[in-house]
């Protein structure tokens, strides 16, 4: 088989040069051939399905997958084998297909498989979660701003190749992704291009054959203007000079026509990797949003100078200032949404910090050498994973003060979540030597909400319990229906506690209790605000009980309606 950046000379990659760059890529890939036997699948591909490296081990089958996946609650409620079964039969049609997938805890995957035409299928997974978050936000600034930006979407298309060998099959999957991809080994001689490549910088074939001096490429893009004015044999061998560092390297390109394109390079063992990304429709959106900031401004400078000359009017007047002032009000707090939403930008760089830290503090490459820089390196990692948990927090008390919070609403298994928030506070609960009971009944009633916002308030408080008890001390979850039909969901600890006017802060954005006490501790004071926001779009109450050293208790109350209570339940009942 032969590529559109390969002559016959050299068919095909080695094999290791091909999955360096597989590993390298920000999408998941899997191929099973038409046995339905797994044949390659990168760390990319478990990481994104939240799959045990088991799993990607070459020859196994996409049942074990598929169940491992029913049995966890992927497919929904069913019979196990009838999901699995149901599912098997589909893929052994070999259809292209393309969907997205929203899995437990919000995540949403773009999966696209494509049919080989030697047998099997190659499928790709992209995380597409914060691009659809940010389409969201872009389509909510067009509605302020008259409907002047148009929806943008990102096509992703995969490359469909034959496969014969192992080299062919990781060609191919290299060949199917939606990024330009080049490698150059330590000499700065071409060893693989794909299509994307190609079709991104419109490059001539014959100028991508295999062996061709990085350098050549680099003097015909200075020739042709890529780089700005110049003498095009200086501008050539500058990048030249900076690529024999070998040093990893992101930066976005505007090409001469117009286009952006987001070149990120990495050294692997024997050259670099380079990926090419098309985000011009990225780069658009920005400056649409930026325009909308500015004429969010202009638009609260204009009110203002129109509230300061109608102090001077008549009664009439003042009415139509405190009109006018509402409106400015109005369009300062979209303005103050539309700033929290831009901080999502912070959260892309945080995002490579910590992904970046923990490859290397994993020496997924090999060792790093000194103990010392894996101690830093741990800092890091948990630094910009607290950060990040943070921008989350401010982000999402943002939406509810701007009043975005939109309910997915669907029948919640309090049980399992709750079991759920258990097992992720276990091993901190164990390092402080806490223990997390609950005696929650199986008669508990399912509830009508948000799945994903129900679990973050669950563990939110349920953290906050286990942060704030000391050693030896219980933290307990316990549910009751009330009177009116409500349930009422309680989370009792033996902790520090609080008074009643610390109580009363701690509800409050940005606040916490008993300086002396909780400076130590990390926190945004943004948990319990946030929590109060959540069950309050559910129609909910929150409230909180406490006594300085005697412990807190904090109740949240879902109304009769949220309740999907069975006729003949038995579920105890409040006093």
């Amino acid at each position: 088989m032969v590529t559109y950046a390969m002559t016959a000379e050299t068919e095909h990659a080695a094999p290791e040069h091909l999955a360096s760059i597989l590993e390298h890529l920000g999408q998941g890939i899997s191929y099973f051939d038409a046995d339905l036997n797994l044949l390659h699948c990168n760390q990319r591909c478990l990481k994104l399905l939240d799959l045990p490296d088991w799993l990607g081990t070459p020859g196994t089958h996409l049942s074990r997958h598929l169940e491992f996946n029913a049995r966890r609650g992927e497919y929904g409620p069913g019979d196990i084998d009838s999901l699995v079964n149901e599912r098997v039969e589909l893929a052994r049609q070999f259809k292209p297909h393309v969907f997205e997938r929203e899995r437990p805890g919000g995540k949403i995957l773009r999966i696209q498989g494509n049919p080989i035409a030697a047998g099997g299928f190659v499928t790709t997974y992209e995380d597409v979660t914060e691009l659809r978050r940010y389409q969201n936000a872009l389509e909510q600034a067009n509605d302020r701003l008259d409907e002047r930006v148009q929806d943008r979407t990102i096509a992703l298309q995969a490359r469909e190749q034959e496969l014969e060998r192992k080299t062919e099959i990781l060609e191919t999957i290299v060949q199917s992704t939606a990024n330009g991809v080049s490698l150059f080994d330590r000499d700065l001689k071409l060893v693989v291009a794909n299509r994307r490549f190609v079709e991104l910088l419109d490059l001539p074939a014959d100028l991508l054959r295999p062996g061709r001096a990085f350098y050549d490429i680099m003097l015909y893009n200075a020739e042709r203007g890529e780089y700005g004015p110049g003498d095009p044999v200086v501008l050539a061998q500058q990048r030249v000079e900076r690529a024999i560092l070998f040093e990893p390297h992101q930066f976005v390109r505007r090409r001469h026509n117009g286009t952006y394109i987001q070149v990120t390079g990495r050294p692997v063992r024997d050259g670099f990797v380079t990926t090419y990304t098309d985000i011009t429709e990225q780069k658009q959106a920005e400056e649409l949003l930026h325009l909308s900031k500015v004429q969010l401004e202009e638009r609260v400078t204009e009110r203002t100078q129109e509230l300061e000359k109608q102090l001077i009017e008549t009664a009439r007047a003042e009415a139509e200032m405190r009109r006018a002032k509402e409106r400015a009000e109005h369009a300062n707090a979209a303005k103050g949404e539309f700033l929290a939403q831009m901080s999502h930008e912070l959260r892309t760089p945080l995002n490579s910090i910590i992904g970046f830290s923990d490859v290397i503090r994993n020496e997924v490459f090999g060792p790093i050498g000194n103990d010392r820089y894996a101690e830093y390196l741990n800092g890091v990692h948990s630094s910009g994973t607290h950060l990040l948990a943070l921008i989350n927090d401010i982000l999402e008390m943002a939406r509810m003060e701007a009043g975005k919070i939109n309910l997915t609403e669907e029948p919640v298994d309090l049980n399992a979540l709750v079991e759920e928030v258990k097992m992720q506070l276990s091993q901190r609960a164990r390092a402080g030597h806490v223990t997390v009971r609950s005696n929650l009944e199986t008669s508990v009633p399912m509830i009508r909400g948000d799945q994903r916002r129900i679990y973050q308030m669950l563990l939110n408080l349920m953290s906050n319990a286990v942060k704030f008890t000391r050693a030896n001390g219980t933290i307990q979850v316990s549910a009751h229906r009330n009177v009116d039909s409500s349930l009422s969901l309680k989370i009792r600890d033996s902790g520090i506690g609080m008074t009643p006017e610390e109580v009363e802060k701690v509800i409050e954005p940005f606040t916490q209790a008993r300086g002396s006490i909780l400076n130590a501790r990390e926190g945004s004071g943004l948990g319990l605000p946030i929590v109060k926001g959540l069950i309050e779009e559910h129609g909910g109450t929150l409230s909180i009980v406490s006594a300085p050293d005697k412990g807190t208790t904090v109740q949240l109350t879902f109304p009769p309606a949220r309740c999907l209570w069975d006729a003949q339940d038995t579920f105890p009942r409040s006093a």
